[in-house]
């Protein structure tokens, strides 16, 4: 059950994800053409600014669904119940707290944009990104249920079909009528009606969730406070690693130059989503089985994990530095395009962080939020410092330069100690061979497709980049099979594709038996 609940989320995943992706782009490239670079940097700012609000979120979400693992797999609705209803009041409180920061915030929004802005219009925007952020901490809270229950593929659906309604809705405003104002009050009401549509969902799916009257004793309040807690201090480090280059592009160089940035962001930003959206689907299986089965199975479904992410992982990040300027040159023009050094610094932190993916699920599944709570604070320390310092003496490459170090001085060995330390209680130098034996296996397609695409990489068709997109793909997987073909991990994703597509041909057979009986 498990497995299958994974595939299904990880399909679904996918598929919403791919089909949301490509009206985001349009959006972007008409909002560029219609408003201007200035105010595309300025929702990107203000994207930064409201995540950084949301530090008083204090990562209660992930505490809540870690706890809920086991009494919703127990059927305890009293005890489910119990922590849903402390979400509420949590979120509430949270929500109303963001909104008077917000509004603190809006006054002093002139020392990040240098006055490239009417101030009164800046405010204003800012507002009206504060009420769409406030709509989902007052209506997001039951969604939680979906993702404990392995039904995340409902939300992906949801989120999916909202986005694609937004993005028509915007596109043709930015058409008729090119207006940030209206453009955001559109995005205001898509999101108050998906979250209502949600609920109305989640009330009639679980309706002992407005019908029982929940409860958790003081040793449970006792434990959610406490990893509470150690999740604030991963609130802020994440969120200032992650959060603050907007900012510090913005006071530091310019609008522009955050417009320009975020514009790869998205790319790497969409890239990131599809390996997300196929991994994603496992996370809740994780905890499932971390609460369900023996721990000694966690390492092998780890090693198998590890390598799925690398494969995923490493053909994007390779794809991406052979590409990715050539179609930001066909998709926004000359103006749009980032020097070389940040092209390849972003993609190192891209995949950096990506491949701690594995590590991060069975850290979160095993709840292990106290023992390194710390260790974001210190990220976001060098980060931030390392950022500001770097940034005034080579410009941009040295904002990624800043997140690149935070990432290795700390978070790259500190999370695979907590996990093969409390986990896997396997030594921590063999998540190291591991990871340098795929990094160097990653070096032959890398060094094959960069000579390979070279002729193309210069050219401004869609065309060289079809066939720049097409090398990537083939040349890198065709090497790894070659390598990895009597691997292991290769053989279990291999047979588990094969069960996959027998179980299609089942159910279709079965399908067309009921056709033909009808």
């Amino acid at each position: 059950m498990r497995v299958r609940k994974a595939s299904i989320n990880v399909i679904v995943n996918l598929l919403t994800f791919m089909l949301g992706l490509l009206p985001s782009f349009i959006v972007r490239k008409v909002f560029l053409d219609s408003l201007g670079n200035e105010l595309l940097g300025l929702t990107s700012l203000y994207t930064n600014i409201i995540g950084l609000l949301s530090i008083v979120e204090l990562g209660i979400g992930s505490a809540i669904i870690y706890s809920l693992y086991k009494p919703f797999a127990d059927n305890h609705q009293v005890k489910v119940n119990g922590y849903l209803q402390f979400y509420s009041k949590f979120y509430n409180a949270v929500g109303v707290i963001i909104l008077v920061l917000g509004v603190i915030v809006s006054f002093f929004l002139q020392f990040f944009i240098k006055d490239q802005i009417n101030i009164l219009d800046a405010q204003l925007y800012f507002l009206l990104f504060l009420i769409n952020t406030i709509i989902s901490y007052f209506f997001s809270y039951k969604i939680c249920i979906l993702n404990v229950a392995q039904d995340g593929y409902k939300v992906a659906i949801g989120t999916t079909a909202s986005k694609l309604v937004m993005s028509l809705l915007q596109l043709a405003m930015l058409k008729v009528y090119p207006s940030l104002y209206v453009f955001l009050i559109i995005q205001i009401i898509v999101s108050l009606l998906y979250f209502l549509f949600m609920n109305l969902y989640i009330k009639k799916k679980y309706p002992w969730i407005n019908q029982t009257a929940g409860k958790i004793n003081t040793e449970e309040r006792t434990s959610l406070i406490k990893n509470v807690k150690a999740l604030f201090m991963h609130k802020i480090g994440g969120i200032l690693v992650l959060g603050t280059s907007n900012v510090v592009i913005s006071a530091f160089i310019n609008l522009t130059v955050v417009g320009i940035f975020n514009s790869y962001s998205m790319i790497l930003g969409a890239a990131q989503g599809l390996i997300s959206s196929s991994l994603s689907g496992v996370s809740a299986s994780v905890g499932n089985l971390l609460v369900e089965e023996d721990k000694s199975a966690a390492y092998k479904v780890h090693r198998k994990l590890f390598f799925l992410s690398f494969w995923l992982v490493s053909l994007a990040s390779i794809s991406l530095l052979n590409t990715v300027q050539q179609f930001v040159l066909l998709w926004l023009g000359e103006g749009q395009v980032l020097d070389h050094l940040s092209i390849i610094l972003l993609v190192i932190n891209f995949y950096f962080f990506l491949m701690r993916g594995s590590v991060e699920r069975f850290k979160e599944g095993g709840g292990i939020y106290v023992q390194d709570r710390y260790a974001p604070l210190a990220e976001a320390a060098i980060n931030l410092g390392a950022s500001i310092i770097l940034v005034k003496l080579i410009g941009l490459p040295g904002v990624l330069l800043g997140t690149l170090l935070s990432n290795v001085t700390v978070i790259f060995w500190v999370k695979p100690k907590m996990v093969y330390k409390y986990i896997f209680k396997v030594h921590l130098v063999e998540y190291f061979k591991m990871y340098a034996k795929y990094l160097l296996i990653a070096c032959i397609p890398l060094t094959l497709t960069y000579f390979v695409t070279m002729p193309l990489k210069d050219t401004k068709s869609i065309y060289a980049l079809m066939g720049n997109c097409l090398i990537n793909l083939v040349l890198i997987n065709v090497v790894y099979y070659l390598i990895f073909r009597k691997n292991e991990e290769f053989a279990y994703f291999r047979g588990l594709v094969g069960k996959l597509v027998e179980s299609s041909k089942v159910r279709i057979g079965s399908v067309r038996m009921k056709f033909k009986n009808l």
